[in-house]
């Protein structure tokens, strides 16, 4: 029975395998942390949130521990709690920089936590989790969930399958969030060649290879794939054309004098007397190798493949192996091998995917490499191993005029125990299925629907595949590459910044938006270095922890200029600026003060007290000022500055965002001083200007995420003494750090967008605005755009906050002393700044 283009078993496959992927993509399962207890009872932790997520254990907590190691089964992870946790050291009086984030894959076993403190001896705890109970509870929630979200779509799909929508699948993963990914590749060194290593050739090891290649159009195509195969070759070959009744005249006899020209013995031309598709002219070509008793490899490849230079050898050296059944080369359209980003197709432009190849061909590792088992091959470029087609047959007719075949077929070799491996060290241009044309996305739409319905795992390994992308370190050495070789783009800007948000993230996205493509290394996250690719195609992202891997590829880009924003966050701070000078070699640098961690190790310059007094001297022996390292020794401010020194003495220009904060860096460099370049930022979306309140009383209204240094302290005094105040309300449009306690009559909103700046403004009753920050800012978007809405806004008399406000005329300077932080103070001092204006 049909229904549109599919019959209802096989829509029911599909809803099958909906639900399928909702559960999995969805799943998240809670579980209970516990205490970093020692033996003699000491709390030095807690993990606090465990969760299984796409088959990966999240790990989030604190220690006061110099490591900490979670192994689970075979895989261990070693972190050192760096991040900022301001509720912690509140309620500890500690160090805030005790948090941690991290996760392994998952696998059935008790979870060991291995701690070091102080450098002594390592004492494990052994964590066990109730993971049955708790996926139970999770799949449970997540069948309602699916059906409340899955029904309001019902008629949505049901007029799509009526008009056979082709943007249906895409509208219904969308719609459920099944296009979100979740986890993020770690890059593997194994793949990498050794410098100046070159692999032998392996020519003389492997069989002669038969090429079948069907032909259907694509004229225009036609002499370069054949000229490359004649010409790129580099094993003994023999190549079957199947000419498939092309409706281009100018097809076979172009054919027929190519083939004439050719040492006899060479190759086979079979002409269809009608047109048969790709897959009964594959069939064939598998016949005629039968009867020909030709053995070896026979490799399958579509009319519109640009093999490069020395590609059979490489393409057919893991069937060496007698299990492995197929091998796909990478490629910029084909599916789980394309590069620079997964299952998107990208246009090359003339000689990018010979560089590309070239670039693969020197930094991949060749037979020395992991082999990569993937779920299929992809058949416009694709190596089957000798025996193979005898013990698996052909391809099956029923997928039509092609697409899915090479899955079915791959999918009946694995039941077989054959193994389908990616050639790393190969990349094959494709041309975009131009010897298909217009039928490709009904064709894919249909044939998927068998696919799922023959093999219902099929779709969950390919999603798997996706996520855990074990292709992840070839393809970055390919885009890379890609990236390198686009003609029009005379600079690659690559981006030293943290995982922190706020401000400078903004700033960022910004930047990024006005170039076609970027690279931003982003330190301080569950991997000590993201490295994410921007591209109009789409995004690639992958990590390590190796700082010195990430150089060796970023270092291949010959168009590179770096650009330092900020690091806060990395567990290793000295390693900074030596990173930025080996990142930089050979390219420029520019480094951007969006803090002042080149500075110090306190990057707000605020005393170990939280208090500014000025820019710190180098022998200064204030503990804010110290840098603690990892193995427990301490680095003096003199050394550190050392350190940053040589990377600001390299860098071809240092910018600022403001007048103050160029004075400030001057001070501490002042060799650098004339090279200092003050670049203010422009607000984006700058909020409407506002009448002044014509209620009775005052309310002042705090903008932001408001942290230790951005003034909570003086945000939760100001508060809790206004409860006394009746004509004067508080209003925190954002939020406050946790450990830090607001009056009953303060008003959270939390976020927001700043476009809705002004209208939160008129619906609080805004009269005032405060900027509590208590750091020489670098520059502050939110001192900005409050002073945009016309409204009075007080700041403290420090950094570009404080010089905003002072040149504006609704800006109200507060002067703040320097001795010591005395919270009620300053609430004080903000209450009389709000009276007397």
């Amino acid at each position: 029975m049909q229904f549109g283009q599919f019959s209802v078993a096989q829509y029911v496959a599909q809803f099958r395998w909906l639900h399928e992927q909702y559960v999995t993509h969805h799943l998240r399962v809670e579980l209970k942390g516990c205490a970093f207890r020692t033996p003699a009872g000491e709390i030095l932790g807690y993990l606090e949130e465990i969760w299984l997520s796409g088959n990966r254990l999240m790990l989030r907590g604190w220690a006061q521990v110099d490591s900490a190691t979670f192994r689970l089964g075979p895989i261990a992870r070693q972190v050192q709690p760096r991040s900022e946790r301001l509720d912690v050291s509140t309620a500890r009086a500690c160090d805030p920089f005790v948090g941690f984030t991290t996760s392994l894959p998952f696998s059935k076993a008790p979870l060991e936590i291995e701690l070091v403190k102080d450098g002594g001896p390592p004492f494990v705890i052994t964590h066990y989790m109730d993971v049955d109970q708790g996926r139970a509870r999770a799949v449970r929630s997540l069948q309602w969930q699916f059906w409340r979200e899955l029904l309001p779509l019902i008629l949505t799909i049901a007029k799509g399958l009526r008009r056979s929508d082709p943007d249906i699948r895409r509208l219904i993963k969308t719609s459920l969030r099944l296009d979100q990914g979740r986890s993020i590749p770690v890059l593997d060194k194994r793949f990498l060649a050794a410098a100046g290593v070159v692999h032998p050739s392996v020519c003389d090891t492997l069989s002669a290879v038969t090429i079948i290649l069907p032909v259907f159009n694509a004229f225009h195509l036609l002499p370069e794939v054949l000229a490359r195969i004649e010409v790129n070759t580099d094993l003994p070959w023999h190549l079957i054309v199947i000419e498939d009744r092309s409706t281009d005249g100018e097809v076979r006899p172009w054919l027929h004098g190519w083939v004439s020209r050719q040492p006899e013995g060479r190759v086979t031309l079979l002409e269809n007397e009608m047109n048969q598709g790709f897959i009964r002219s594959i069939n064939r070509g598998f016949e005629t190798v039968s009867s020909m008793a030709r053995t070896g490899p026979v490799i399958i490849i579509n009319s519109d493949a640009m093999v490069p230079m020395d590609w059979a050898s490489r393409l057919t050296a893991p069937l060496l192996d007698p299990s492995v059944a197929s091998v796909t080369p990478l490629s910029n359209d084909a599916e789980i091998f394309s590069a620079p980003v997964i299952c998107k197709g990208a246009e090359l432009k003339p000689g990018q995917g010979d560089h590309i190849d070239t670039v693969l061909r020197q930094k991949i590792a060749g037979s020395d490499a992991p082999q990569v088992a993937v779920p299929t091959g992809v058949g416009f470029c694709m190596a089957i191993g000798s025996g193979w087609i005898t013990r698996v047959g052909t391809f099956d007719t029923g997928f039509g005029r092609g697409y899915g075949e090479e899955v079915d077929w791959c999918r009946r070799a694995a039941a077989l125990g054959g193994q389908h491996v990616a050639a790393t060290n190969l990349f094959v241009e494709h041309r975009g299925g131009a010897s298909f044309g217009a039928e490709k996305i009904a064709l894919v739409q249909q044939n998927n629907a068998i696919i799922s319905n023959l093999y219902p795992g099929y779709d969950r390994s390919v999603q798997e595949f996706m996520r855990d992308d074990p292709l992840a370190t070839p393809r970055l050495i390919a885009a890379l590459a890609w990236l390198d070789s686009l003609p029009e783009t005379e600079e690659i800007p690559v981006y030293i910044a943290h995982s922190m948000g706020g401000g400078a993230d903004n700033y960022l996205k910004a930047q990024q938006s006005e170039k076609s493509a970027t690279v931003v290394l982003r330190l301080g996250g569950a991997e000590r270095c993201q490295i994410e690719l921007e591209t109009a195609i789409g995004r690639f992202v992958t990590s390590s922890d190796d700082l010195g891997l990430v150089v060796r590829f970023i270092a291949s880009i010959s168009k590179r200029r770096i650009i330092y924003s900020n690091a806060v966050g990395d567990h290793d701070l000295r390693d900074v600026p030596a990173f930025l000078i080996a990142l930089s070699d050979g390219a420029e640098l520019e480094i951007l003060f969006h803090d002042y961690l080149p500075i110090s190790p306190s990057y707000t310059l605020l005393d170990k007290d939280g208090v500014f007094r000025g820019v710190p001297g180098p022998k200064t022996t204030d503990a804010a000022h110290l840098y603690q390292c990892p193995d427990g020794t301490h680095l003096g401010l003199s050394d550190w500055r050392s350190l940053w020194a040589k990377a600001l003495h390299q860098a071809c220009r240092v910018v600022a965002f403001s007048e103050s904060s160029a004075r400030i860096i001057a001070q501490a460099y002042p060799d650098i001083a004339r090279r200092i370049s003050v670049q203010p930022h422009q607000i984006l979306q700058p909020p409407s200007v506002l009448a002044p309140g014509s209620g009775v009383g005052k309310v002042v209204g705090v903008l932001g995420a408001i942290g230790l240094q951005k003034g909570a302290t003086i945000v939760s005094a100001l508060s809790l003494m206004l409860e006394r105040r009746h004509d004067i309300k508080l209003v925190l449009i954002g939020y406050i750090a946790p450990g830090f306690p607001l009056g009953q009559r303060t008003e959270i909103h939390g976020r927001y967008d700043t476009k809705d700046i002004a209208t939160l403004a008129k619906h609080y009753g805004i009269t005032h605005w405060l900027i509590p920050s208590i750091w020489p800012e670098t520059f502050s978007y939110t001192v900005h755009e409050c002073l945009a809405t016309g409204l009075p806004t007080l700041a403290f008399n420090l950094g570009a906050h404080g010089d905003a406000v002072k040149q504006a005329s609704n800006g109200i300077v507060l002067c703040l002393p320097h001795d010591k932080l005395d919270a009620k103070a300053y609430g004080q001092l903000i209450v009389t700044g709000v009276d007397g204006s």
